[in-house]
């Protein structure tokens, strides 16, 4: 057995059954008296294992570690009492049922790991300690054997800079608000959200100190984080024999400096970083995290194989035995530096945001036989949408177990998305998967999970489940996180996502969501009074509305184009009242309501002043994100009750009314390009700014408000999606080619006129469109000549081609269009063809 397994397998048991009796106690006080906890031998070759037996008329659960006696208790609540736990609400009774055979299961997986950086800002910036305690309990019921750990390191800077002789002003200047403080921990920017009150520092202190000790208590290992050299980017003002790699920016931030770990100045740094970190959080821990050179990050003439070497070096002194928890995106960690570590006490977590099959597009990475783990990203900022990988999820043995496969040292799993309040049905086959070395058959674990979370397995909710599985929970490629709503996207007319990095794409049909909704809401009569159905009921119709803004906006813009005042309106409204539904339906449940957030984030602060401070930085991370234009615009756009009705909202209604105004003639269609630039100042000022108060208590009855939008809502989507399919026209993108071809045979297929319209989606120019022409075969038919444009704005970017005789031979049509780019060629969009008459 290598070192690196030893030290995890051999956690010291102290008072394990204390502990999770405490969780049991926590989780359903009616069982802590009924079941006896065991302190067992550990499964073999070391791997986490666990035992539930019926014991003289008791429950008696064993395990090696207090992580593995909670992961029994976990997997009995699940799979033997038939009930849950979830980010997306409970369904627990008093019930204690004892199994009939002893249960015994182990993991094949030595490492289950928990959080990236992002995941703590974007979903755990303002959780108290009572929410915290709640989540660790679930971590060690699920299994898990790492979480990365980082309230607190506000104070540990602290300590740090002020043995460094840095000035306490600028200290406040570099340390950002916890909103933000993932990509200060990241080395991506210094002080945004900021400046911290010493109240606020101490309080974040204070907090990573319970969830390390408790943690601990439960066999869950912290991971810390490590000094990898990241110093303020004007340190060396004040320490100027440093040996300093500037790092530039960060999407317009300004890069921490890295100090060169090969320095001689890096060991004595990284000893009193390790002395204050130790200090902080109470004791050392055996894994930190922290990665050299992160998105971009410049080496300069370093040596990174040495880097790493010294980086690994200053680790292990400070704490024998650690591992370095590396993070793997796109390029990093590089080959040259993995070169410098110890592959016995390096771990890697391969981010995968393909939820199809587990890659990135290409072969998964090895290491060179590093331990690495697979770890799912199938969330980016937070964002609401239904989207997950449950067939990869029930099928991870198949992609990653099989030695024949030679993906080196793959050694376990981890839970990287960003926003984890979210999707409870992927989620929870994800965890299951924890404790098995064969493929899930989702055919029979759908129907036990619906039991489990609604406490009976009704046959409407059980086939609602597996519509689902079918279409949205299985992707059919590659994308970032959900496809989000266009309703929450900054009003465009071509509007098909909400920020820079996502998917615009729907892979999946929307009406099968539609189908679900109204397969779930049948089970309402028997369900309603459970809180897990309601969420759900909320979740999935909201999904309706957000899928079906698509082809709404695309006809509100059809009637524009085509000057149609009264389909103008009535589109525009659609859209409209599609925002004003969806908030009334997400106020019916407390999970959907921004006023947790905003109350969360109020509720660190000591002061008035801090209190404002924090409420201002949660507005702007789900917002604007930065205070400047930027792509991190609406990066973090969420759908909860209250941002739906007073942010995304009120900037579609200045849209459509802009709109309206050059329709019918109040203003020039000049004025909506400079409309859309003062969007972005103005919007940023109002929100983030403003001090509503929001409700944190839920209003309505979902099912009565779910029943009025399906019934309004479900014929009109299945309208506008028939009539439409996603993207509804012929993709084109423009290359050094000057002309655009499209195989046109299966839509030119009975005489008349058609209309077709050119449509810019994305890129850095527009379209210039200067003749179209319809082709049979090597034959001009007809022509439309006249100059166009497509960009932000369209102007005379419709085109009329007739076709007097459908062909009677064989050849194909195609429309071939002369273009060019303005200047440049980085354009692409869709070409709408309407037949007229």
């Amino acid at each position: 057995m290598s070192i690196f397994v030893a030290w995890l397998v051999c956690v010291p048991e102290g008072h394990a059954s204390d502990a999770v009796q405490a969780l049991i106690v926590r989780t359903n006080p009616a069982h802590a008296n009924r079941i006896d906890i065991h302190t067992s031998k550990p499964g073999a070759n070391g791997k986490d294992a666990f035992q539930i037996v019926n014991k003289d008329g008791r429950l008696q659960i064993s395990g090696a570690n207090p992580r593995c006696q909670a992961s029994a208790y976990g997997w009995y609540l699940k799979h033997i009492a038939n009930q849950h736990l979830s980010w997306g609400g409970d369904q627990l009774t008093t019930d204690l049922p004892l199994p009939s055979a002893e249960i015994a299961r182990s993991t094949p997986y030595r490492f289950r790991f928990a959080y990236n950086y992002c995941t703590l800002s974007y979903t755990m910036a303002f959780w108290d300690w009572p929410r915290w305690e709640r989540e660790i309990d679930q971590l060690a019921m699920q299994g898990y054997t790492h979480a990365l750990v980082t309230a607190g390191l506000e104070k540990v800077w602290q300590l740090t800079l002020r043995e460094l002789n840095y000035p306490e002003a600028e200290i406040q200047k570099f340390i950002p608000n916890p909103a933000f403080a993932a990509w200060w921990n990241m080395g991506n920017l210094e002080g945004h959200g900021g400046p911290l009150t010493q109240n606020l520092i101490d309080g974040e202190a204070k907090l990573g100190r319970q969830i390390v000790t408790r943690m601990k208590e439960l066999g869950i290992t912290p991971t810390l984080a490590g000094f990898v050299g990241i110093l303020p980017s004007n340190i060396g003002q004040y320490n100027p024999k440093l040996r300093l790699v500037p790092q530039g920016d960060w999407v317009g931030f300004k890069r921490p400096t890295v100090l060169d770990p090969t320095s001689a100045d890096y060991p004595r740094i990284a000893a009193i970083w390790y002395k204050n970190l130790h200090e902080v959080y109470g004791s050392p821990s055996k894994a930190y995290g922290g990665d050299l050179f992160h998105e971009g990050g410049s080496h300069g003439n370093i040596d990174v194989t040495a880097a790493a070497r010294a980086v690994q070096s200053a680790m292990q002194k400070a704490s024998p035995g650690a591992t370095w928890v590396l993070q793997s995106w796109h390029n990093t960690p590089s080959e040259d530096l993995l070169r410098g570590t110890d592959p016995e006490k390096t771990l890697i977590l391969q981010l995968c945001r393909n939820m199809k099959d587990g890659n990135n597009g290409g072969p998964l990475r090895t290491f060179q036989n590093h331990p690495w783990l697979y770890s799912e990203l199938a969330n980016f900022g937070g964002n609401h949408n239904l989207y997950g990988g449950n067939h990869l999820a029930a099928s991870l043995p198949s992609h990653f177990l099989d030695p024949a496969k030679n993906i080196g040292d793959m050694a376990g799993l981890g839970l990287l998305s960003e926003g984890v309040e979210t999707n409870p049905f992927y989620y929870a086959i994800f965890h299951d998967a924890f404790w098995r070395d064969k493929d899930i058959d989702l055919a029979a674990w759908i129907p036990a999970y619906a039991e489990r979370r609604y406490g009976t397995a009704n046959q409407d909710a059980v086939a609602a489940l597996f519509i689902l599985n079918e279409s949205v929970y299985k992707p059919a490629g590659m994308q970032e996180g959900c496809t989000e709503s266009i309703l929450c996207a900054k009003p465009a007319r071509n509007a098909r996502k909400a920020s820079t990095w996502s998917t615009g794409e729907i892979s999946y049909n929307p009406t099968d969501v539609i189908d679900a909704a109204e397969s779930l809401l049948k089970a309402a009569p028997a369900l309603r009074k459970e809180a897990t159905y309601r969420y759900d009921l909320v979740d999935v119709t909201r999904q309706v509305l957000a899928d079906v803004a698509r082809p709404t906006l695309a006809a509100a813009m059809d009637a524009y184009d085509h000057k149609d005042v009264t389909e103008f309106k009535t589109y525009a409204k659609l859209y409209i009242d599609l925002i004003r539904d969806t908030d009334e339906l997400l106020a019916s449940d407390a999970h959907w309501l921004l006023g947790n957030w905003i109350e969360r984030a109020r509720a660190k602060g000591g002061t008035l002043a801090e209190r404002e401070l924090m409420e201002t930085a949660a507005r702007r991370q789900i917002t604007t994100w930065s205070s400047k234009p930027d792509a991190l615009d609406d990066y973090s756009n969420r759908q909860w009750a209250g941002l739906m009705k007073d942010y995304y909202l009120q900037r579609w209604l200045a849209f459509f009314t802009i709109h309206l105004d050059v329709l019918e003639g109040r203003k020039p269609a000049a004025s909506i390009p400079s409309w859309h630039q003062d969007l972005r100042a103005k919007e940023d000022v109002a929100f983030a700014s403003e001090r509503k108060k929001y409700p944190t208590k839920a209003s309505g009855d979902t099912v009565v408000i779910a029943t009025r939008i399906l019934t309004h809502y479900a014929p009109i989507a299945r309208k506008l999606w028939g009539g439409r399919n996603q993207g509804d026209g012929l993709r084109w993108q423009l290359g050094n080619q000057g002309e655009l071809v499209f195989d046109v045979s299966e839509v030119f297929i009975s005489e008349g006129t058609y209309q077709c319209i050119f449509q810019w989606e994305t890129g850095e120019n527009a379209l210039r469109i200067h003749s179209l022409a319809l082709y049979e075969g090597d034959q001009k038919i007809t022509e439309d000549i006249h100059g166009g444009w497509t960009g932000i704005e369209n102007d005379n970017n419709s085109y009329t081609i007739r076709l007097n005789k459908l062909r009677v031979g064989l050849d194909a049509y195609t429309l071939r269009a002369a273009v060019s780019g303005e200047a440049g060629n980085n354009s692409q969009g869709i070409l709408k063809i309407k037949k007229l008459k």
